[in-house]
């Protein structure tokens, strides 16, 4: 069947159309330059790991844009196995729901272009600057695919809810917090909050084995 051709009219719409996406593509790619990897191919030494704080749902969304804008974006995520219907299904969630990695060289622009990024509500950090998460972190959660792979550390059975611990692995290492909610099961987890220089913010699902009570 030979299709039909476009009138004038949507000839001129999609023209437009393309033309409206080749500028917001150019306005992406200005407004994250600061923080692509074209300035840590130049400055590898001063690339640093930092989290943003997206909106709840958008961590896939966010990924991809900052991806395509050549910024070096890691989101963690695990695979799951869903039962519906007695139908069994492997799916793949955040690790840390609202929350992703990025790296970049630091500087005022590239953290403003991050910010301004539809979807992120902030980056990780207080009063002092922004948080740095540890490479060695970053390359262990880069390895982790299932809630298996959290690695095996003895975890404290007294922790409960309203008890202080330190977080001790992963992207928020050196923060301290206070746990909301407990799940014990085989890798058990719990909701904490996180409360620094006034700036708090939470964590759904945060494994005990990454808490040190205090």
């Amino acid at each position: 069947m030979i299709e039909a051709e476009l009138s004038p009219d949507e000839k001129e719409r999609a023209y437009w159309r393309s033309t409206r996406a080749d500028r917001v593509a150019r306005i992406i790619s200005a407004r994250l330059h600061a923080a692509s990897r074209i300035i840590i191919k130049r400055k590898p030494k001063m690339a640093k790991w930092y989290c943003l704080r997206v909106e709840s749902g958008r961590e896939e969304a966010v990924e991809k844009y900052l991806q395509d804008a050549n910024v070096e974006a890691f989101m963690p995520s695990e695979k799951i196995i869903r039962v519906h219907k007695g139908q069994k299904s492997e799916v793949t969630r955040p690790f840390f729901p609202s929350y992703m990695l990025v790296r970049i060289v630091p500087s005022g622009e590239a953290f403003h272009g991050l910010k301004s990024v539809k979807h992120v509500i902030d980056i990780v950090g207080n009063d002092k600057g922004y948080h740095v998460v540890r490479d060695q972190h970053v390359e262990v959660l880069k390895a982790l695919k299932s809630e298996a792979d959290i690695p095996r550390v003895a975890t404290d059975k007294t922790m409960q809810e309203g008890d202080r611990a330190e977080i001790i692995f992963g992207p928020f290492a050196g923060f301290d917090c206070t746990l909301l909610a407990v799940k014990w099961c085989l890798k058990a987890r719990a909701r904490v909050l996180i409360n620094t220089d006034g700036r708090s913010f939470e964590i759904d699902s945060m494994p005990l084995a990454f808490l040190k009570k205090l």
